[in-house]
């Protein structure tokens, strides 16, 4: 992939998502500049990956999230909800509500077309957001702090 032009990249990836959604989503003119800017940072990070080898990828940190007393740590891609990797018991959590994912050894929250949304630091995800710690994420009434990304 070529990062002649990221924006035009981050515009095709993110009209790409938007087509495939299963619930409307803005225009990338209407998306919030918050948005397009997650956007662009990743198709900046997938351009860059593909000029390397694996070996010289930057090696994933783990992922740990605080929900209530309980601690969770990850090592690679998983999904969260009532069905997923990270079992969310809560009404208002899909079965499949939301992709946690790395890409160049940073994370990122995706949600996957939930009823109720999946909602990073009080603003609802529309397109995939870079975890730092401290955030918070919301799914349904669960609330998780990333203790370390």
């Amino acid at each position: 992939m070529s990062n002649a032009n990221p924006d035009a990249t981050a515009r095709a990836a993110y009209e790409a998502y938007r087509r495939s959604h299963p619930t409307p989503l803005p225009s990338w003119e209407d998306a919030s500049e918050h948005d397009r800017q997650a956007w662009r940072a990743a198709m900046s990070v997938v351009g860059r990956q593909s000029d390397k080898t694996r070996s010289e990828a930057v090696p994933s940190h783990s992922l740990q999230l605080q929900a209530g007393d309980q601690r969770h740590v990850f090592h690679t891609q998983f999904t969260a909800g009532r069905q997923g990797t990270l079992v969310i018991n809560d009404d208002f959590a899909s079965g499949q509500h939301a992709r946690f994912q790395t890409a160049r050894g940073l994370w990122y929250l995706e949600d996957l077309g939930s009823t109720n949304g999946t909602w990073l630091n009080g603003r609802r995800v529309h397109a995939p957001q870079l975890l730092k710690k401290g955030d918070r994420i919301t799914i349904g009434h669960t609330v998780m702090i990333v203790v370390a990304a």
